[in-house]
């Protein structure tokens, strides 16, 4: 993705492949070797099951000429979408892809998209009809950006209009049966993109200036967000920065992460929940400062270089007042995106480079504030990393990467 900082390689494989989540603890069964639990940073053994994951880990091949992809969303556990790209031909260079499955991650299909989109960075749905995409028009790499929005599951996609100087979009997040948010950069700035009532969509606040791309994008209602951004540091290095707004993305401030905190790939918050004493009722938190959240990335900072550095995950139980770095598994060397819509978190990531293993899945046990115990089945034996993640229910899961992606499904 043009100005993305990632120690990501780029693609090799000509074809993508599909994981699906069934039951964690039958990992082996896609070439791991290793199943089960194990603390933080320890090697798992078949003898400890995953709970609470259930079912069977598989893979899927996609259609061709599919090669890679990025990031993916589901709205319920059968009807998921993924945007990535596919494979340059000799004729050609790589395009955007955008695929669909109706079974849980089974099978696959690709939808139509304008032809003058460049790539996909980012897709979010608000029911299983109302979905958007986001990226870039063309293959120069400077803009103009690019949002797609479908009201029928994606049988037509239709380009929307940006903000004059929009050159990127790169983060969207949709609320169920809601409102819809992206993060592009505007004017050099990265910047809240909304629907207007008019055709197109329009230009809200600006991140810190410390931002230069979004990576990225949470909300837990309309008015509460979370953001991890590129913090450039110097010609070859950026490291991870987190931003919040309480206003709709009108206004954002930057909060304290960690020492040693590189690049952040991704994040997700769930709204706090309060308990009524008297009736005995739990309602949602509605100033979003009890919100759970989990933000994922990686020790490195050095911009597309080898993957040297260590699985990085921060956890907050005050919507960000505070973060707190919890151990990972060393197999683990960048962690590129996270799911928490299950109660215990799901992230993906890649192992070392010279590691046997790619892609790697990291999970929590418990849905907890602290979500301190985490478990590893890594799913892939080729060297290539697991970038996106959906999960909606402790048997549905939805993995994605340059090589794999998987979805759990009841076993």
């Amino acid at each position: 993705m043009p100005g993305l900082p990632t120690s990501t390689p780029a693609p090799i494989w000509r074809v993508a492949l599909v994981v699906a989540l069934v039951a964690l603890a039958a990992a082996a069964a896609c070439g791991s070797g290793s199943t089960g639990t194990g603390s933080a940073g320890s090697t798992p053994t078949p003898s400890e099951p995953l709970a609470p994951w259930q079912g069977t880990l598989t893979t899927d091949t996609l259609p061709p000429p599919v090669q890679s992809l990025r990031e993916v969303a589901c709205a319920t556990a059968k009807r998921c979408w993924a945007v990535g790209s596919t494979s340059a031909t000799s004729s050609g260079s790589s395009g955007p892809a955008l695929v669909a499955t109706t079974d849980g991650g089974a099978t696959w299909t690709l939808q139509s998209i304008p032809p003058t989109v460049g790539y996909l960075a980012g897709v979010a749905c608000a029911t299983p009809r109302a979905c958007t995409a986001v990226g870039q028009m063309g293959q120069t790499g400077v803009g103009p950006g690019a949002i797609l929005t479908t009201a029928n599951g994606g049988s037509t996609w239709v380009l929307q209009t940006v903000p004059t100087g929009t050159t990127d979009v790169t983060a969207v997040e949709c609320r169920a049966a809601g409102r819809c948010t992206a993060l592009g950069v505007v004017a050099g700035r990265v910047t809240t993109l909304s629907p207007s009532s008019s055709p197109g969509w329009v230009a809200g606040g600006a991140l810190p200036a410390q931002a230069a791309v979004a990576t990225a994008l949470t909300c837990t209602d309309g008015t509460h967000c979370w953001a991890t951004a590129a913090q450039p540091v110097d010609v070859g290095h950026a490291i991870g920065i987190i931003a919040q707004t309480a206003d709709g993305g009108t206004t954002w401030s930057l909060q304290s992460v960690p020492p040693g905190t590189g690049a952040l790939q991704g994040i997700d918050c769930t709204p706090g929940r309060s308990s009524d004493s008297g009736s005995g009722s739990t309602t949602t938190d509605p100033a979003g400062a009890g919100a759970t959240c989990t933000a994922v990335g990686t020790t490195a900072t050095a911009v597309g270089g080898v993957r040297t550095g260590q699985g990085v995950v921060l956890t907050s139980a005050n919507g960000g007042g505070t973060w707190t770095s919890v151990p990972v598994t060393p197999t683990a060397a960048d962690l590129l995106g996270v799911s928490c819509g299950a109660g215990p978190c799901v992230a993906v990531g890649t192992t070392p480079a010279t590691a046997p293993e790619g892609g790697v899945v990291v999970l929590t046990a418990s849905a907890t504030a602290s979500r301190a115990t985490w478990h590893r089945a890594a799913v892939a034996s080729v060297a290539l990393p697991l970038t996106g993640v959906a999960c909606v229910s402790l048997s549905d899961c939805v993995a994605v990467g340059e090589s794999v992606s998987a979805h759990l499904t009841a076993g």
